[in-house]
């Protein structure tokens, strides 16, 4: 048996317990996603809190109009 192949095995039997970039790329696309939505609806959730927390504003007119008399 020559050297040559017991280096070819030990490549493909590295290769094999190295781990697949793919999957590795799918888990951090995954997480990116996950991440992005965690995010997102805390500020959704952080923007409706500031909104319920601001005062109502007073229902005051700034012009008011006198009735007019029925005759004069």
């Amino acid at each position: 048996m020559s050297r040559g192949g017991d280096d070819l095995r030990d490549f493909r039997d590295l290769r094999m317990r190295e781990a697949d970039p793919a999957m590795s790329r799918l888990l951090a696309a995954a997480l990116t996603v996950v991440l992005a939505a965690v995010l997102a609806v805390g500020a959704a959730l952080g923007v409706v809190a500031l909104l319920e927390a601001t005062p109502d504003q007073p229902n005051t007119p700034l012009i008011t109009y006198e009735q007019a008399g029925q005759g004069s």
